[in-house]
């Protein structure tokens, strides 16, 4: 694997993987025990509804995927290889058909598509009649979970649980791809070590792990994505904020902390 490179606090490496439907596949591998699978995946759906029901049936197949991928690159055996929980959507706009308050609206809902799909269906996550979507999007949406990290006539960004939605305005002023993304995979890979220690306290153990990443490895890592940068810019430090408040990281990573704390206390 080839190690990452420039200010990345959180050591890793990454490998390219051949995926059967992305674009591009990277597999992220974090020092602190977390695997993440990156997938690009192109989209020009005739509708919102359309991507917000293709991405609850990708479910089905990305997750076993990822375990499978990893228990073929671990040479283990099967039921030693955890179960993949939770699939993140970064959506990066880049073209549609909207305007105005419209526009906004489609970001929002991008950020929450459980709100046009029927996900309890008896064949599977199915589409809502498409008057649920046009009437959103003429009467406007909004959810309590959503937090926007725009910044007017820069970009429109909204966060949610389920998912992250940005439009760029002005190339040059707003957010990279770069970022959204290394943000995300950082968030993703605590958030999945925190759930480690999480699960070791729900099957009654006392949570442990190796020395360098105990409770002083998640206060430092809590202080960096909770503190601003003095060089950061005004957008990346909203950009981080949103995520980690939709995500719920910051209290996951306490808990863990107190836990780890506890357990060698």
């Amino acid at each position: 694997m080839t190690p990452s490179v420039g200010d990345q606090w959180l050591e890793s490496s990454w490998v390219r993987i051949e995926h059967p439907e992305a674009q591009e596949c990277v597999l992220h591998v974090f020092a602190c025990g977390a695997a993440v699978f990156h997938l690009v995946q192109p989209h020009e759906p005739p509708a919102l509804t359309d991507l917000a029901v293709w991405r609850y049936r990708s479910y089905a197949s990305d997750l076993p995927w990822a375990r499978n991928k990893l228990r073929d690159l671990l040479d283990e055996d099967h039921d030693r290889i955890p179960n993949p929980e939770y699939v993140l959507s970064l959506y990066w706009l880049t073209v549609g058909p909207w305007t105005g308050d419209a526009y906004d609206t489609a970001l929002r809902l991008l950020s929450t598509p459980s709100v046009l799909v029927d996900r309890g269906a008896p064949g599977g996550p199915a589409p809502l009649d498409g008057t649920v979507e046009a009437s959103l999007l003429a009467s406007g949406f909004d959810h309590p979970d959503i937090v926007s990290f725009g910044v007017r006539g820069v970009s429109t960004g909204y966060a949610g649980w389920s998912g992250v939605a940005y439009s760029s305005h002005s190339r040059e002023r707003s957010l990279s791809i770069e970022e959204l993304v290394t943000c995300e995979l950082t968030v993703q890979a605590l958030w999945c070590f925190s759930r480690q220690v999480q699960q070791m306290i729900e099957d009654g153990q006392d949570p442990s792990m190796p020395e360098q990443y105990g409770w002083r490895f998640l206060r430092a890592a809590s202080s960096r994505l909770t503190t601003a940068r003095a060089q950061e810019t005004a957008q990346h430090v909203l950009m981080r904020e949103a995520i980690m408040k939709t995500s719920g990281l910051a209290e996951r990573l306490r808990a863990a902390q107190d836990a780890l704390r506890e357990s060698v206390g």
